[in-house]
């Protein structure tokens, strides 16, 4: 669908501005969903926020409170049924986001945490839906992981359908068209039924931009701020708004000058767009005839459809951390062969690069790790090679997924030769028992690596000997390099992708695989980064791995470049002590050229 970004701004939609002496008053928060919306405030009471039931239920209720559990799983299937059929019509791709909804729904796991708690604890049906699910979701809220974290919003919605479903919570109706919808979450199923209602933005006090709502708003062209401090403090019902979904941010009772230049802002962005879809067909080449690979990186089977739409030549870095929730250690190889399997499918023919588990022993073994969960601890190659058992079941996994040999295994954080050659080995192990089973598989699956550490970088060109492929990690590399932990506040002044170090080791890096004749991509946020991409292409790269919303500006910048003239900007750069040289040096270089790139 179209985004809003197409709507002509409507000053007449506005009834409250600075007309009323009101002052103007802007909320930040984060980015979910592009786009500019202009409307009148509608506040949306939590669904299932109705109190269960707490009471202690007698002996002679325990199966009948078992009985209404069941029965509301199946009422709330047929409801998500009814929404997943009526998300078909308009955006098919996403439509798998309720499958999966329904998949969820009827986990054995979950039901068995649920009856125990009615048998055990002698609560109503609803009391224990909140109690379990509740602990359910704080799990994944525990995450370090943006992806991981994003699900504990599917527990919720879960749980609301459930609540629903029992009689205690009325469910949503649709809005009046060009509503802005203010709300604490938004479930994916209340998110697809506003959609067809004709809202015109979605702002959440909750959320992240992977969760399945942000997925969905994204997917019917609706701009979306998440996590907005205090929203229903500083909002009225009537009020009106702008809603710029492109930085987060959200102006009540804009006044005309605001208007006019959002006006201004608006057009400017529809031909930006228009030069962005122009460009999708076109080859990514510099001015000078250097050809560049544009692949996008991705944490979900929906993102693929938006990836295809903004040109993406293959998917660089596809996560698999989507998977690790609280049973990772139990997922089975059937289960995951069967994401991997309808993932390569979806993308074909593009190539699919899966990254192995990277995630914390925490997050991946749940309440079997009691161990350091830091940044230097246990994580990528060390953990999985620690942990086999995990390691083995991915790899037999991709394996079996790997039949339209599209697929792309990669190594997480690799430190030695050693321990590609440990994954190697267990893959030949792998193929001969497949052969046994007569199961199809690609013989030659590409086995690539991380560099996103100091000594992975030093030691490239070894690595790149027993490799298929590299990529480079900025932001790790980064991280470990500086001695930098990103998550510190206190510290996260010091990390600077531009700093000559960190630029040295990609250099390092990118001639090192250039000798042994193996591809090199770069997947950090560096590579979308607009001061950098001149810089890196003229340090030899030619693969970047980006957001698939970054795809169409990179592409714009990579055309409007000469490779001879990079590798003097390159040259120079090398040359300088301090990044914030860097940083004012790179930006002379560029000649105006992606100035709209900032309105994003």
């Amino acid at each position: 669908m179209e985004s809003n970004t197409d709507q002509t701004i409507n000053r007449s939609t506005l009834r409250a501005d600075a007309a009323n002496g009101q002052a103007l008053v802007m909320l930040e928060g984060i980015p979910a969903s592009p786009g500019i919306a202009v409307g009148t405030v509608h506040l949306l009471a939590p669904v299932g926020s109705a109190e269960a039931e707490e009471r202690r239920i007698q002996e002679f209720e325990i199966e009948i409170e078992v009985q209404r559990f069941h029965a509301a799983v199946g009422t709330a299937d047929s409801a998500l049924a009814q929404i997943e059929a009526m998300a078909r019509e308009q955006v098919h791709d996403r439509a798998e986001i309720f499958e999966a909804l329904r998949m969820m729904l009827h986990d054995p796991t979950l039901h068995s945490s649920i009856c125990g708690a009615i048998r055990a604890h002698r609560q109503t049906a609803s009391g224990a839906i909140r109690m379990e699910m509740t602990k359910l979701a704080a799990q994944f809220s525990a995450s370090s992981n943006p992806t991981i974290r994003s699900r504990a919003e599917d527990i919720h919605s879960l749980q609301e359908h459930l609540i629903a479903a029992l009689g205690s919570a009325p469910t949503a109706h649709p809005l009046h068209s060009g509503a802005i919808l203010a709300a604490r979450a938004l479930s994916p199923g209340d998110t697809v039924l506003h959609a067809r209602g004709g809202v015109g933005a979605l702002l959440l006090e909750a959320g992240g931009i992977n969760s399945h709502a942000a997925i969905l708003a994204r997917a019917f062209g609706l701009p979306m701020v998440v996590g907005i401090r205090d929203l229903f403090a500083q909002l009225q019902p009537g009020f009106g708004v702008i809603v710029d979904g492109y930085v987060g941010r959200v102006i009540i009772n804009p006044d005309q000058a605001t208007l006019q230049q959002y006006q201004l802002r608006n057009e400017s962005l529809q031909a930006q767009r228009q030069r962005y879809r122009q460009l999708r067909d076109l080859p990514a080449e510099t001015r000078d005839a250097e050809r560049v690979t544009l692949a996008a990186n991705l944490d979900l089977m929906e993102e693929i459809e938006g990836a295809l739409e903004n040109g993406a030549e293959e998917v660089g870095l596809m996560r698999t951390e989507y998977l690790a929730m609280h049973r990772v250690a139990q997922i089975g190889v059937e289960e995951q062969a069967t994401a991997y399997r309808q993932i390569a499918e979806r993308a074909y023919p593009m190539t699919v690069t899966f990254r192995l588990f990277d995630i914390g022993s925490d997050k991946l073994l749940g309440n079997a790790w009691s161990g350091d969960s830091s940044p230097l601890g246990l994580r990528g190659m060390r953990l999985l090679l620690a942990y086999q058992e995990i390691l083995y079941r991915q790899l037999e996994a991709l394996l079996r997924a790997s039949e339209m040999k599209n697929i792309r295994v990669m190594l997480p954080m690799v430190g030695s030769i050693e321990e590609i050659r440990g994954v190697k080995r267990m893959v030949a192990e792998i193929k001969h028992q497949l052969r046994i089973q007569r199961v199809p598989f690609d013989e030659y699956l590409p086995i690539g690596g991380m560099i996103e550490t100091p000594a992975a970088a030093l030691i490239a060109e070894t690595l790149a000997s027993e490799c298929a492929f590299l990529s480079i990690g900025t932001n790790d590399l980064a991280q470990y390099t500086l001695a930098v932990d990103r998550a510190q506040e206190s510290v996260a002044a010091w990390y600077d992708e531009f700093h000559p170090a960190v630029l040295q080791l990609i250099r390092t890096s990118i001639l090192a695989a250039h000798r042994v004749g193996v591809p090199i991509t770069l997947c950090g946020e560096m590579a979308g980064n607009p001061l950098a991409t001149g810089l890196l292409i003229g340090l030899g790269l030619r693969r970047f791995s980006v957001a698939p919303a970054q795809l169409g500006p990179l592409k714009l910048r990579v055309r409007s470049l000469s490779a001879g003239e990079a590798r003097a900007w390159a040259r120079a750069a090398l040359r300088m002590p301090d990044p914030g040289q860097v940083r004012a040096y790179l930006a002379s270089c560029m000649d105006g050229g992606d100035s709209e790139v900032e309105l994003e």
